[in-house]
Protein backbone atom coordinates (compact mmCIF):
# COMPACT_ATOMS: atom_id res chain seq x y z
CA UNK A 1 0.00 0.00 0.00
CA UNK A 2 1.26 3.64 -0.52
CA UNK A 3 1.88 5.53 2.31
CA UNK A 4 1.17 8.64 0.50
CA UNK A 5 -2.46 7.49 -0.56
CA UNK A 6 -4.95 8.67 1.29
CA UNK A 7 -6.71 5.87 3.15
CA UNK A 8 -9.35 6.40 5.35
CA UNK A 9 -9.14 4.33 7.95
CA UNK A 10 -11.98 3.40 10.89
CA UNK A 11 -10.13 1.74 13.85
CA UNK A 12 -11.96 -1.40 14.84
CA UNK A 13 -12.51 -1.85 18.93
CA UNK A 14 -12.95 -5.33 18.25
CA UNK A 15 -9.44 -6.02 16.65
CA UNK A 16 -5.99 -6.54 17.43
CA UNK A 17 -3.44 -4.11 16.25
CA UNK A 18 -0.04 -5.06 15.68
CA UNK A 19 2.72 -2.37 15.53
CA UNK A 20 5.98 -3.25 13.64
CA UNK A 21 8.93 -1.32 15.04
CA UNK A 22 6.50 -0.22 18.02
CA UNK A 23 9.63 1.29 19.99
CA UNK A 24 9.82 4.35 17.13
CA UNK A 25 8.64 7.47 19.09
CA UNK A 26 5.93 7.90 16.81
CA UNK A 27 4.78 4.64 16.69
CA UNK A 28 5.09 4.05 20.59
CA UNK A 29 2.61 6.74 20.68
CA UNK A 30 0.03 5.89 18.81
CA UNK A 31 0.44 2.08 20.20
CA UNK A 32 -0.18 3.89 23.57
CA UNK A 33 -3.21 6.03 22.83
CA UNK A 34 -4.80 3.20 21.13
CA UNK A 35 -3.73 0.56 24.27
CA UNK A 36 -5.42 3.95 26.51
CA UNK A 37 -8.53 3.09 24.95
CA UNK A 38 -9.11 0.12 25.47
CA UNK A 39 -7.87 -1.77 22.14
CA UNK A 40 -5.95 -4.79 21.85
CA UNK A 41 -2.44 -3.45 21.04
CA UNK A 42 0.84 -5.89 20.58
CA UNK A 43 4.55 -5.30 18.99
CA UNK A 44 7.84 -5.90 17.88
CA UNK A 45 11.16 -3.71 17.36
CA UNK A 46 14.89 -4.90 16.57
CA UNK A 47 16.40 -3.75 19.49
CA UNK A 48 15.54 -3.42 23.24
CA UNK A 49 14.98 0.17 24.30
CA UNK A 50 13.83 2.43 27.33
CA UNK A 51 10.75 2.95 25.17
CA UNK A 52 10.17 -1.01 24.75
CA UNK A 53 10.13 -0.79 29.00
CA UNK A 54 7.65 1.92 29.27
CA UNK A 55 5.30 -0.28 26.68
CA UNK A 56 5.55 -3.33 28.66
CA UNK A 57 5.49 -1.16 32.00
CA UNK A 58 1.91 -0.37 30.83
CA UNK A 59 0.69 -3.72 29.24
CA UNK A 60 1.80 -3.70 25.77
CA UNK A 61 3.16 -6.95 24.76
CA UNK A 62 6.43 -6.04 23.16
CA UNK A 63 8.87 -8.78 21.27
CA UNK A 64 12.38 -8.75 19.76
CA UNK A 65 12.61 -9.16 16.35
CA UNK A 66 9.83 -9.29 13.51
CA UNK A 67 8.69 -12.91 13.48
CA UNK A 68 5.86 -14.73 12.29
CA UNK A 69 4.94 -15.84 15.88
CA UNK A 70 4.32 -12.29 16.65
CA UNK A 71 1.60 -12.36 14.40
CA UNK A 72 -0.51 -15.15 16.09
CA UNK A 73 -4.23 -13.87 17.40
CA UNK A 74 -3.82 -10.32 15.12
CA UNK A 75 -6.29 -8.97 13.27
CA UNK A 76 -4.25 -5.93 11.81
CA UNK A 77 -0.60 -4.54 11.12
CA UNK A 78 0.86 -1.24 11.31
CA UNK A 79 3.89 -0.23 9.74
CA UNK A 80 6.31 2.48 9.07
CA UNK A 81 8.28 2.83 6.00
CA UNK A 82 11.47 2.36 8.18
CA UNK A 83 10.18 -1.78 7.58
CA UNK A 84 11.65 -2.56 4.36
CA UNK A 85 9.34 -4.20 1.64
CA UNK A 86 11.91 -6.65 1.03
CA UNK A 87 11.35 -7.70 4.85
CA UNK A 88 10.84 -11.40 5.47
CA UNK A 89 7.99 -10.60 7.91
CA UNK A 90 5.72 -9.16 4.71
CA UNK A 91 5.76 -12.65 3.23
CA UNK A 92 3.81 -14.21 6.54
CA UNK A 93 1.58 -10.58 6.42
CA UNK A 94 0.55 -11.91 2.77
CA UNK A 95 0.34 -15.79 4.03
CA UNK A 96 -2.10 -14.60 6.83
CA UNK A 97 -4.42 -12.06 4.47
CA UNK A 98 -3.64 -9.06 7.08
CA UNK A 99 -4.86 -6.13 6.65
CA UNK A 100 -1.61 -3.43 7.01
CA UNK A 101 -1.73 0.17 7.49
CA UNK A 102 1.14 2.91 7.53
CA UNK A 103 1.09 4.81 10.32
CA UNK A 104 -0.09 7.62 9.30
CA UNK A 105 -3.22 5.91 8.69
CA UNK A 106 -3.74 5.57 12.37
CA UNK A 107 -2.60 8.99 13.21
CA UNK A 108 -5.41 9.98 10.46
CA UNK A 109 -8.00 7.78 11.89
CA UNK A 110 -7.34 9.66 15.22
CA UNK A 111 -7.18 12.82 13.82
CA UNK A 112 -10.86 12.11 12.02
CA UNK A 113 -12.13 12.01 15.46
CA UNK A 114 -10.92 15.18 16.76
CA UNK A 115 -10.70 18.84 16.39
CA UNK A 116 -7.01 18.21 14.60
CA UNK A 117 -4.12 20.91 14.56
CA UNK A 118 -1.23 19.87 13.03
CA UNK A 119 2.60 21.25 12.96
CA UNK A 120 4.90 20.61 9.89
CA UNK A 121 7.63 21.90 8.38
CA UNK A 122 11.71 20.91 8.06
CA UNK A 123 12.29 22.06 10.84
CA UNK A 124 10.91 22.88 15.02
CA UNK A 125 7.74 20.16 14.51
CA UNK A 126 8.39 18.38 17.80
CA UNK A 127 9.55 21.72 19.87
CA UNK A 128 6.44 23.21 18.35
CA UNK A 129 3.96 20.59 18.87
CA UNK A 130 5.21 19.94 22.60
CA UNK A 131 4.50 23.79 23.13
CA UNK A 132 1.02 23.84 22.19
CA UNK A 133 0.26 20.77 23.52
CA UNK A 134 1.52 22.40 26.76
CA UNK A 135 -0.31 26.14 26.05
CA UNK A 136 -3.79 23.56 25.60
CA UNK A 137 -2.96 21.67 28.79
CA UNK A 138 -2.73 24.88 30.60
CA UNK A 139 -6.02 26.08 29.12
CA UNK A 140 -7.37 23.26 30.61
CA UNK A 141 -8.58 22.02 27.33
CA UNK A 142 -7.42 18.45 27.89
CA UNK A 143 -6.29 17.79 24.12
CA UNK A 144 -4.71 14.47 23.02
CA UNK A 145 -0.97 15.39 21.99
CA UNK A 146 1.41 13.07 19.88
CA UNK A 147 4.87 14.39 19.50
CA UNK A 148 7.90 13.05 18.33
CA UNK A 149 10.17 13.22 20.99
CA UNK A 150 10.23 13.40 24.86
CA UNK A 151 8.70 16.27 26.55
CA UNK A 152 8.12 16.42 30.36
CA UNK A 153 5.24 18.64 30.10
CA UNK A 154 3.45 15.23 28.87
CA UNK A 155 2.34 12.69 30.93
CA UNK A 156 3.54 9.64 28.61
CA UNK A 157 6.52 11.11 27.32
CA UNK A 158 5.75 11.50 23.87
CA UNK A 159 1.72 11.84 24.33
CA UNK A 160 -0.86 12.79 26.42
CA UNK A 161 -4.40 10.68 25.99
CA UNK A 162 -6.81 13.65 26.78
CA UNK A 163 -10.67 13.77 27.24
CA UNK A 164 -11.05 16.61 24.97
CA UNK A 165 -11.62 17.80 21.67
CA UNK A 166 -8.59 18.45 20.44
CA UNK A 167 -5.60 16.51 18.93
CA UNK A 168 -2.22 17.85 18.41
CA UNK A 169 0.22 16.18 16.43
CA UNK A 170 3.24 16.66 14.11
CA UNK A 171 2.77 15.97 10.99
CA UNK A 172 5.65 14.33 9.55
CA UNK A 173 6.74 15.79 5.73
CA UNK A 174 9.55 12.69 5.33
CA UNK A 175 7.56 10.18 3.37
CA UNK A 176 4.40 12.36 2.22
CA UNK A 177 2.10 10.38 4.64
CA UNK A 178 0.78 12.63 6.15
CA UNK A 179 -1.84 14.00 2.86
CA UNK A 180 -3.64 11.20 5.38
CA UNK A 181 -4.58 14.05 7.66
CA UNK A 182 -7.23 16.65 6.79
CA UNK A 183 -6.50 18.88 10.26
CA UNK A 184 -8.35 22.25 11.46
CA UNK A 185 -5.46 23.77 11.69
CA UNK A 186 -1.66 23.66 10.51
CA UNK A 187 1.34 25.75 11.30
CA UNK A 188 3.84 25.70 8.66
CA UNK A 189 7.62 26.48 10.42
CA UNK A 190 9.11 26.46 7.26
CA UNK A 191 10.56 23.95 3.80
CA UNK A 192 13.92 23.59 2.86
CA UNK A 193 15.43 20.32 0.92
CA UNK A 194 15.40 17.27 3.02
CA UNK A 195 13.83 13.55 2.75
CA UNK A 196 15.29 13.51 -1.20
CA UNK A 197 15.92 9.77 -0.69
CA UNK A 198 11.68 9.94 -0.54
CA UNK A 199 11.20 12.68 -2.69
CA UNK A 200 13.57 12.85 -5.10
CA UNK A 201 14.07 16.69 -5.42
CA UNK A 202 13.13 19.36 -3.69
CA UNK A 203 10.08 20.68 -6.21
CA UNK A 204 8.30 17.38 -5.48
CA UNK A 205 8.69 18.13 -1.69
CA UNK A 206 7.34 21.13 -2.18
CA UNK A 207 4.60 19.88 -3.98
CA UNK A 208 3.84 17.29 -1.19
CA UNK A 209 3.26 20.03 1.47
CA UNK A 210 1.13 22.26 -1.08
CA UNK A 211 -1.41 18.85 -1.19
CA UNK A 212 -1.36 18.32 2.33
CA UNK A 213 -2.30 21.93 2.70
CA UNK A 214 -5.14 21.51 0.43
CA UNK A 215 -6.42 19.08 2.68
CA UNK A 216 -7.18 21.14 4.95
CA UNK A 217 -10.71 20.78 6.38
CA UNK A 218 -12.97 24.02 4.35
CA UNK A 219 -13.14 26.46 7.60
CA UNK A 220 -8.86 25.40 8.16
CA UNK A 221 -6.56 28.33 9.18
CA UNK A 222 -2.66 28.48 8.21
CA UNK A 223 -0.48 29.89 10.40
CA UNK A 224 3.12 30.17 8.60
CA UNK A 225 6.57 31.72 9.07
CA UNK A 226 6.79 34.86 7.12
CA UNK A 227 10.85 34.76 7.36
CA UNK A 228 10.85 31.36 5.30
CA UNK A 229 10.46 31.83 1.43
CA UNK A 230 8.81 28.68 0.88
CA UNK A 231 6.30 28.30 3.64
CA UNK A 232 5.53 32.28 2.50
CA UNK A 233 5.31 31.13 -1.38
CA UNK A 234 2.61 28.33 0.07
CA UNK A 235 0.81 30.22 2.43
CA UNK A 236 0.21 33.51 0.35
CA UNK A 237 -0.71 31.10 -2.72
CA UNK A 238 -3.31 28.99 -0.30
CA UNK A 239 -7.21 30.27 -0.70
CA UNK A 240 -8.28 30.21 2.63
CA UNK A 241 -7.49 32.14 6.01
CA UNK A 242 -3.90 32.54 6.70
CA UNK A 243 -1.36 34.36 9.70
CA UNK A 244 2.06 34.57 10.17
CA UNK A 245 4.60 35.36 12.23
CA UNK A 246 8.46 35.69 12.05
CA UNK A 247 11.13 38.66 12.65
CA UNK A 248 9.91 39.99 8.91
CA UNK A 249 8.45 43.19 9.58
CA UNK A 250 5.33 41.92 6.66
CA UNK A 251 4.52 39.24 9.73
CA UNK A 252 1.25 39.20 11.46
CA UNK A 253 2.93 38.37 14.81
CA UNK A 254 6.72 39.89 14.84
CA UNK A 255 9.16 38.68 16.89
CA UNK A 256 11.58 40.70 18.35
CA UNK A 257 14.91 38.61 20.70
CA UNK A 258 16.33 41.02 23.89
CA UNK A 259 18.63 38.20 25.56
CA UNK A 260 19.26 34.90 25.65
CA UNK A 261 21.91 32.86 27.42
CA UNK A 262 21.93 29.13 29.24
CA UNK A 263 18.83 30.14 31.27
CA UNK A 264 16.58 30.91 28.89
CA UNK A 265 15.50 33.92 27.09
CA UNK A 266 13.58 37.13 26.55
CA UNK A 267 11.82 38.19 23.77
CA UNK A 268 8.96 40.30 22.48
CA UNK A 269 5.90 39.59 20.03
CA UNK A 270 4.55 42.86 18.49
CA UNK A 271 0.77 42.11 17.03
CA UNK A 272 -0.62 45.21 15.56
CA UNK A 273 -1.00 47.70 18.77
CA UNK A 274 -0.86 45.04 21.24
CA UNK A 275 2.77 43.78 22.70
CA UNK A 276 3.48 40.80 24.88
CA UNK A 277 7.11 40.16 26.34
CA UNK A 278 7.83 36.29 26.78
CA UNK A 279 10.32 35.02 29.18
CA UNK A 280 10.82 31.30 28.83
CA UNK A 281 13.09 28.30 29.97
CA UNK A 282 14.07 27.56 26.77
CA UNK A 283 16.57 29.58 24.48
CA UNK A 284 17.60 30.36 21.06
CA UNK A 285 16.36 32.54 18.43
CA UNK A 286 14.70 29.42 16.48
CA UNK A 287 12.88 28.60 19.70
CA UNK A 288 11.72 32.31 19.46
CA UNK A 289 9.92 31.46 16.13
CA UNK A 290 9.01 28.53 17.35
CA UNK A 291 7.18 29.91 20.33
CA UNK A 292 5.88 32.44 18.23
CA UNK A 293 4.28 30.16 15.66
CA UNK A 294 2.89 28.54 18.94
CA UNK A 295 1.44 31.45 20.08
CA UNK A 296 -0.46 32.85 17.03
CA UNK A 297 -1.99 28.96 16.08
CA UNK A 298 -3.25 29.06 19.89
CA UNK A 299 -4.81 32.27 20.07
CA UNK A 300 -6.29 31.79 16.67
CA UNK A 301 -8.16 29.04 18.16
CA UNK A 302 -9.15 30.58 21.25
CA UNK A 303 -6.99 30.47 24.02
CA UNK A 304 -6.49 33.76 25.81
CA UNK A 305 -3.31 35.80 25.22
CA UNK A 306 -2.65 35.68 28.89
CA UNK A 307 -3.07 31.80 29.22
CA UNK A 308 -0.47 31.36 26.22
CA UNK A 309 1.97 33.71 27.39
CA UNK A 310 2.11 31.86 30.96
CA UNK A 311 1.85 28.52 29.37
CA UNK A 312 4.81 29.59 27.19
CA UNK A 313 7.24 31.26 30.20
CA UNK A 314 6.63 27.39 32.09
CA UNK A 315 7.84 25.43 28.62
CA UNK A 316 10.38 23.22 29.53
CA UNK A 317 11.27 22.08 25.97
CA UNK A 318 12.13 18.61 24.42
CA UNK A 319 14.36 15.91 24.78
CA UNK A 320 17.68 16.02 22.49
CA UNK A 321 16.94 19.77 21.66
CA UNK A 322 20.46 21.34 23.32
CA UNK A 323 19.77 19.20 25.99
CA UNK A 324 22.06 19.05 29.17
CA UNK A 325 23.25 15.87 30.01
CA UNK A 326 25.71 16.59 32.61
CA UNK A 327 28.78 17.57 33.75
CA UNK A 328 32.21 15.80 33.92
CA UNK A 329 34.80 17.65 36.11
CA UNK A 330 34.71 21.10 34.58
CA UNK A 331 32.90 19.72 30.93
CA UNK A 332 29.30 20.37 30.58
CA UNK A 333 27.61 17.90 28.25
CA UNK A 334 24.75 18.73 25.83
CA UNK A 335 23.09 16.78 23.66
CA UNK A 336 20.97 17.73 20.17
CA UNK A 337 18.99 15.83 18.06
CA UNK A 338 20.14 18.34 14.83
CA UNK A 339 21.12 16.23 11.68
CA UNK A 340 20.17 18.76 8.98
CA UNK A 341 22.83 21.41 7.69
CA UNK A 342 20.67 23.88 8.96
CA UNK A 343 19.77 22.84 12.92
CA UNK A 344 23.35 21.66 13.28
CA UNK A 345 24.45 25.83 12.21
CA UNK A 346 21.62 26.99 14.46
CA UNK A 347 22.59 24.87 17.24
CA UNK A 348 26.42 25.25 16.75
CA UNK A 349 26.15 29.18 16.57
CA UNK A 350 24.03 29.49 19.38
CA UNK A 351 26.47 27.34 21.56
CA UNK A 352 29.44 29.28 20.56
CA UNK A 353 27.49 32.66 21.19
CA UNK A 354 26.17 31.78 24.37
CA UNK A 355 28.96 29.56 26.02
CA UNK A 356 32.33 30.09 24.36
CA UNK A 357 35.18 28.31 23.34
CA UNK A 358 36.14 25.59 23.73
CA UNK A 359 33.29 23.91 22.02
CA UNK A 360 33.99 20.23 20.77
CA UNK A 361 31.12 18.77 18.91
CA UNK A 362 30.62 14.78 18.03
CA UNK A 363 28.09 14.57 15.01
CA UNK A 364 26.91 11.46 13.67
CA UNK A 365 26.18 12.19 10.37
CA UNK A 366 22.22 10.64 9.82
CA UNK A 367 21.25 8.60 6.38
CA UNK A 368 24.09 7.98 3.24
CA UNK A 369 21.99 9.90 0.89
CA UNK A 370 21.59 12.84 3.07
CA UNK A 371 25.65 12.73 4.10
CA UNK A 372 26.33 12.43 0.23
CA UNK A 373 23.62 14.99 -0.47
CA UNK A 374 24.74 17.99 2.23
CA UNK A 375 28.46 17.25 2.56
CA UNK A 376 29.60 20.59 1.99
CA UNK A 377 26.55 21.99 3.73
CA UNK A 378 27.62 19.76 6.91
CA UNK A 379 31.01 20.79 6.99
CA UNK A 380 30.22 24.87 6.85
CA UNK A 381 28.11 24.17 9.91
CA UNK A 382 30.80 22.26 12.12
CA UNK A 383 33.30 24.60 11.02
CA UNK A 384 32.66 27.24 13.98
CA UNK A 385 33.50 24.70 16.21
CA UNK A 386 36.78 24.07 18.16
CA UNK A 387 37.24 20.53 17.86
CA UNK A 388 35.00 18.96 15.45
CA UNK A 389 34.83 14.96 15.21
CA UNK A 390 32.38 13.24 12.89
CA UNK A 391 31.75 9.56 13.18
CA UNK A 392 30.36 7.20 10.60
CA UNK A 393 26.94 7.31 8.92
CA UNK A 394 24.23 5.97 10.75
CA UNK A 395 22.10 4.61 8.16
CA UNK A 396 18.59 3.57 9.84
CA UNK A 397 16.48 2.68 6.72
CA UNK A 398 19.59 3.05 4.39
CA UNK A 399 22.09 0.39 3.17
CA UNK A 400 25.35 1.58 2.57
CA UNK A 401 26.50 3.69 -0.61
CA UNK A 402 29.94 3.17 -1.79
CA UNK A 403 32.26 5.67 -1.21
CA UNK A 404 29.86 7.62 1.36
CA UNK A 405 31.04 8.27 5.24
CA UNK A 406 31.59 10.74 7.86
CA UNK A 407 35.29 11.31 6.07
CA UNK A 408 32.99 13.13 3.60
CA UNK A 409 32.63 15.72 6.20
CA UNK A 410 35.76 16.12 7.56
CA UNK A 411 37.58 15.87 4.18
CA UNK A 412 35.41 19.49 3.59
CA UNK A 413 36.97 20.88 6.35
CA UNK A 414 40.14 21.25 5.10
CA UNK A 415 41.68 24.44 7.11
CA UNK A 416 40.21 23.82 10.64
CA UNK A 417 42.50 23.24 13.07
CA UNK A 418 41.08 19.86 14.66
CA UNK A 419 38.38 17.92 12.34
CA UNK A 420 38.94 14.73 12.52
CA UNK A 421 36.99 11.54 11.29
CA UNK A 422 36.28 9.61 14.53
CA UNK A 423 34.41 6.13 12.86
CA UNK A 424 33.19 4.99 16.38
CA UNK A 425 31.75 7.47 19.08
CA UNK A 426 32.75 4.67 21.67
CA UNK A 427 36.12 5.63 21.00
CA UNK A 428 35.94 7.80 24.48
CA UNK A 429 39.81 7.79 24.79
CA UNK A 430 40.49 9.27 21.58
CA UNK A 431 37.79 12.40 23.17
CA UNK A 432 40.31 12.07 26.48
CA UNK A 433 43.70 11.58 24.93
CA UNK A 434 43.52 14.59 22.42
CA UNK A 435 41.88 17.07 25.30
CA UNK A 436 38.44 17.55 24.34
CA UNK A 437 37.15 16.38 28.11
CA UNK A 438 39.27 18.95 29.61
CA UNK A 439 36.77 21.79 29.99
CA UNK A 440 34.44 23.76 28.25
CA UNK A 441 31.38 22.67 26.27
CA UNK A 442 30.85 18.93 24.27
CA UNK A 443 27.75 18.75 22.01
CA UNK A 444 26.78 15.54 20.75
CA UNK A 445 24.64 16.41 17.30
CA UNK A 446 22.61 13.70 15.54
CA UNK A 447 19.76 11.58 15.03
CA UNK A 448 21.07 8.26 15.67
CA UNK A 449 22.46 6.09 18.40
CA UNK A 450 25.27 9.44 19.28
CA UNK A 451 22.66 10.15 22.41
CA UNK A 452 24.57 7.32 24.06
CA UNK A 453 28.13 9.91 24.34
CA UNK A 454 26.82 11.63 26.66
CA UNK A 455 25.92 9.16 29.26
CA UNK A 456 29.35 7.17 28.65
CA UNK A 457 31.12 9.71 29.38
CA UNK A 458 29.11 10.88 32.65
CA UNK A 459 29.81 7.17 33.52
CA UNK A 460 33.65 6.73 32.73
CA UNK A 461 34.18 10.14 35.88
CA UNK A 462 35.85 13.06 35.44
CA UNK A 463 39.37 13.11 34.08
CA UNK A 464 42.40 13.11 36.00
CA UNK A 465 44.44 15.83 34.55
CA UNK A 466 43.62 19.78 36.09
CA UNK A 467 41.07 21.05 32.99
CA UNK A 468 42.77 22.93 30.63
CA UNK A 469 41.25 26.52 29.23
CA UNK A 470 42.96 26.82 25.56
CA UNK A 471 41.66 25.67 22.96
Amino acid sequence: MDPAAPAPLVLRPDWHYHFLGIGGVGMSALAAVLHRRGLAVSGTDTRESPTLDRLRDAGIPVTLGHEAAGLRGVNAVIYTTAIPKTHPIWAEVERLRLPRHHRAQVLGALAAERRTLAITGTHGKTTSSAALGHVFLHAGWDPTVLVGGEAPQLSGGTHHVGGGEWLVCEADESDGSFVNLNPEGVLLTNIEADHLDQHGTLDNLIAAFSRFLSGMSPSGRLVYCADDPLASRLGRALNRETLSYGVSRTAGVRVQVHHLDQEGMVFTLHQGERTHEVRTRVSGRQNALNLAGVFTLATAFGVPDEVALAALATFQGVGRRQQFVGRRGSLLVFDDYGHHPTEVSVTVEQFMAIHGAPLTVVFQPHLYSRTAYFADAFAEALRPATRIYVTEVYGAREQPIAGVSGQMIVDRLGGHPHARFLPDWKQVEVLDREGALNGGVLLTLGAGDITGLGPLLLRSGPPEKEPRRDS
